[in-house]
Parts: structure tokens; sequence; C-alpha cells
């Protein structure tokens, strides 16, 4: 037990709405970390909220126009970058020359004890300028199953990855071993825990004993989602006496609300649409499998909910990375375009020991306390009382 602790640390989280996945991981940490009975002051930032509206717009909107009109262009970006040493990217030169001051002013008046990056912009823009004087402690929650190369920098004294495989990458690209913990990617506290599929029905009013799929386009509502649905419901119309139940989550995407809304659907589907929520959570308690492109942060929830993935339409580089290791252990199948998902989701409903052997395997890959893993080790290393060494269960 703790008797007493004489300081108070602050902690800074900050994130980069490059990705709606950046932003969730420092949230689960900044939940998590309220949640904690440990003496810390906490704050959570996007580090584009310290620029103009304009760049802010151009960086997240860059992303985001990429992988939905040219996601071939996007991988080879990603490998090309990939296979350099760190060099200065354009977006981060950008960054630096509009944003640097104010972002620098803010760091200074806060002083934190400690920064933990759910993106690699926050420490790459930050180290250029002042050179080798690095006044602040960075830490790095990755948030795919893969590491790029940007976020490499000897400005990080940790890493946080997800698997032992994301370890041996890091450490063959140079980092030291020692630097590098596994914990897994940081998630909400809301995947802490697994509710059963019952009580999740009943909570959101769906029927309790439908096959329940759930489709999710991601929180920027990316991806060719209406093929995807057509293939499923081509699909599911083959098997007229079994009762399914759809659930289409939309994202941030009005037009694909709306253009999901007027479709009409056979009888043996019960269907419920949304757009952008904020109980993913209890969707996927809720339903038997979910259909999704393998994003980091959706891939560990899943996980974390022992909910098996068919996974579609992956941004080339570092979503066709995580799927291949999702596949490998067993947690996944991986649909090479819209209308194979409806032969994947064939073979599950024709053997309903797949599912059963997938919910398995997800158990052993899911890390749904990473974010308070991740917490009390940066407290750890940067006290040196070694009060957090209990797990911050005062």
């Amino acid at each position: 037990m703790v008797q007493s602790v004489a300081k108070t640390f602050s902690l800074l989280i900050l994130s980069c709405s490059g990705g709606a996945g950046h932003n969730r991981a420092a949230e689960g940490l900044y939940r998590t970390a309220q949640q904690l009975k440990i003496p810390i002051h906490i704050e959570q930032y996007d580090v584009l909220d310290f620029t103009s509206p304009l760049f802010k717009r151009l960086y997240s909107e860059t992303y985001i126009h990429l992988v939905n009109t040219a996601p071939e262009l996007w991988g080879y970006m990603y490998e090309r970058t990939e296979k350099r040493p760190y060099r200065k990217q354009w977006i981060v030169q950008l960054f630096d020359h509009f944003n640097y001051k104010r972002y620098q002013r803010f760091l200074s008046k806060r002083k934190p004890d400690a920064i933990v990056c759910t993106h690699f912009l926050p420490f790459l823009a930050l180290q250029h300028n002042l050179g080798t004087n690095v006044q602040y402690r960075f830490f790095a929650a990755t948030t795919d199953f893969d590491v790029h190369q940007l976020w490499i920098h000897p400005v990080v004294e940790h890493y946080y990855v997800f698997c032992e495989e994301t370890a041996w990458q890091l450490a063959a690209k140079g980092v030291k071993r020692e630097t590098i913990s596994v914990t897994g990617i940081p998630l909400v506290p809301e995947f802490t825990k697994v509710r059963s599929k019952q009580d999740a029905r009943k909570n959101l009013a769906l029927p309790l004993t439908n096959f329940t799929i759930l489709l999710m386009s991601g929180g920027f509502g990316t991806g060719d989602i209406v093929s995807v649905l057509t293939a499923i419901v081509d699909l599911l119309v083959l098997y007229p006496r079994k009762k399914f139940t759809l659930i289409i989550l939309c994202g941030k995407n009005p037009s694909l609300f709306t253009s999901i809304e007027s479709m009409v659907f056979p009888e043996n589907i019960y269907v419920q649409r949304h757009g952008f929520i904020s109980n993913v959570d209890e969707y996927m308690d809720a339903a038997d499998i979910i259909v999704s492109k393998s994003g980091g942060l959706t891939s560990s929830e899943a996980l974390a909910k022992r909910l098996p993935m068919i996974i579609v339409n992956p941004i080339p580089g570092q979503e066709t990375r995580n799927a291949d290791i999702l596949v490998e252990h067993g947690v996944a199948w991986k649909a090479h375009n819209p209308s194979t998902v409806g032969f994947k989701l064939k073979q599950i409903l024709d053997e309903p020991h797949r599912l059963h052997t997938a919910r398995k395997a997800s158990k052993t890959l899911a890390k749904p306390h990473a974010s308070k893993y991740i917490l009390l080790d940066v407290l750890r290393r940067i006290s040196s009382k070694g009060e957090f060494e209990n797990g911050g269960n005062n």
C-alpha cells in the first residue's frame, strides 16, 4: 500500500487528428487516468489545436482524401518513407513554420513531467527546433500493430507497442529493446469489460436471438461501405429461414448515412443505421461478428470484446499490416474485395465452429488494459521513489 506521495505529477497526452484512432487512443489514456487513484494532473490535447484552423483542416483532410480517393498512392508513400531513416516530411516542416512558436509557448507554460504521444507529430516537430536540448520527457504509445519509421526518434524515451512482433520490428530498426514495452494499444475504459450478448442486445433494443453483424466504416466514414453492405445482404437473403440483425455505423459521413437510409432490406434482416456514435463498445458486445477495416484502434477494441472480424478494404500500409497479424493469429478473415465478404460470411454461417475458434484466439491476443499499464509505467519511470509499483491501487 502507498502511504503518502510527495508530488503530484503532471502529464500531457498529445495526439493528432490525422486519422480518428490517434485521438481515441489519447482519450483512452486520459479517461483511464481519471479513474486511477494516483496523484497526477493530466491534460489531453490534439496538437493540431495549436495550429490555425486552415492548417488543421489541411492536415486531417489530406489523409482522409488520400485514403478515400487514392489508397494505392497512400500505400506507396507509406512504404517509401518506411525505407528511409528519419527525415522531416513536408507536412511537419509546414507545422514548424506556421505553428511551432504557439506549441512551444504552451509546453513552456505547462512544464509537464512527461508527455505521452499517440502520434509522432508532437515530438518530431518539437525536437527538430530544440536540437539536442530537449526539455521534455517523451513517451510514444503507438496506435497500429506495425510501427512506421516516423515513430522512431532518439527524443522518445520509451515506446509502448501492441505485441512482441511490433517490439521485434522496432528493435530491428535500431531501437534499444529495453526502451520498448509490449502493452497493447490504449483503449477507453468501456473496453476493459465484456457484457453478455443478451444484456447488450436488450439495452440496445435489438432482437435477442438473431445472428448479429456489425458493419463499421470507421470514425471518419471511409471505405466503400455500400458495396460491402450489398454483398452482405445478397448473402443473407440466401438463408430465408434464418433471422439476422445488421447494424450499420456510418461514422462522420452524413451522405453515406443518407444513401443507406433509403435502402430496402429483406424481411429476414432487422437493420439499425447510425451515424457517429459514442457507444461503439455496446454494439461490439451485442454483435457476433464485425465487418470493418483493420484500423489499430478498431481492431484492438474488437479483440477486447472477443469479437471476430471480417476485414475488408484495409488502407494500404498500416492497416494491411494490421490485417496480416490478425489473420495470422486466427482472429479475423481478410476479404480481398467487397464481393468476397459474402463468401467469408457464408463460411462462418455454414461452419459455426470457425467463430468459436476465433473468439478463443481473440481472448489470447486482446490487451484491454493497455491504457492503465502505459500510464503506470510512465509514472514509474519519472518517479524516483517507486510510488507506482503497486499498480495504482491505493
